[in-house]
């Protein structure tokens, strides 16, 4: 494909709430049973990495109950004692650009790395990407190519686990040049599912794809469920089992978030996105500065 510069937004247009509508097969139920078992044997296992004994209930969703969450804003904590982002942990304040980019941000982004997202890997495998179909698509009311893209993780530390990135690319049929496009997280729904049909009397609108193929723009769909399961029990799989080659995560490991968030900076740099090439030129201006 063409180097070019696309502007790729992430955004999650997916609700899970919708299984609701979805009654579950006797081998899903099954399924459903067995994730729920191994997510808390991985539970259990974080807790005793951390030593972690016991831990208290969390607010009750009934309104009734004696430990019920609050909902009056009111009574809500007013955070008056959040850090001060601009102080340093030594206790020097940050005064200016150079020491907020060497000394203070990198505080930050460790406390997020060590606390909240987990740590990437530092040596990830290599993603190669499989063009796997491409068809004429019409289906948004506007002339459209679309390419199917499989991205086959490199699995040879760990021959296991594979780890096969699911992503679909559908661009203008007209367009004469690069094309911005905007990424979203699908997902793929079991057989026979149907969303709720919306309120009598409800106007129909152009959906978002065909709004951005009347602009010129194109869209990105990414399956991240394909690369990573969204449970305790696929944490010995996908992209995190593969580089764990099958082990338990540590308490700083990343984590299903971190891992859905890579594969698109795979996807820019393969679909043609200079991202490194921005990236040096942000630490040249950096060096600049100092």
């Amino acid at each position: 494909m063409k180097k070019v510069i696309w502007f790729i937004l992430i955004g999650g247009s997916t609700s899970l709430n919708c299984f609701s509508q979805f009654k579950l097969s006797p081998a899903d139920s099954i399924r459903r049973d067995s994730v729920n078992r191994i997510t808390q044997q991985d539970y259990k296992t974080m807790l005793d990495q951390l030593h972690i004994t016991s831990t208290r209930p969390g607010p009750s969703g009934n309104p009734s109950a004696p430990n019920a969450a609050n909902t009056d804003e009111s009574k809500a904590s007013p955070y008056t004692n959040l850090p001060d982002p601009l102080i340093l942990k030594n206790g020097k304040r940050v005064t200016d650009a150079k020491m907020w980019w060497n000394k203070r941000r990198p505080e930050i982004v460790e406390d997020f790395d060590r606390e909240v997202y987990g740590r990437i890997p530092e040596d990830l495998p290599k993603v190669t990407w499989e063009l796997v179909s491409v068809t004429n698509d019409t289906s948004n009311h506007v002339p459209a190519v679309t390419k199917k893209l499989i991205g086959h993780v490199d699995n040879s530390s760990y021959p296991s686990v594979t780890v096969n990135i699911d992503l679909t690319l559908t661009i203008p049929a007209n367009g004469k040049g690069p094309v911005p496009v905007i990424m979203e997280f699908g997902f793929v729904f079991p057989p026979g599912f149907k969303l709720p049909p919306p309120p009598a009397g409800t106007p129909i609108e152009k959906g978002w794809q065909q709004q951005l193929l009347e602009k010129g723009w194109g869209y990105a769909v990414l399956i991240p469920a394909s690369y990573q399961a969204d449970d305790g029990a696929g944490l010995t799989r996908g992209i995190i089992g593969l580089v764990n080659k099958g082990q338990p995560r540590k308490p700083d490991d990343w984590g299903t978030l971190r891992a859905w968030a890579w594969v698109p900076i795979c996807v820019m740099v393969i679909v043609g996105v200079p991202l490194w090439s921005r990236r040096q030129e942000m630490i040249r201006r950096e060096e600049a500065r100092k």
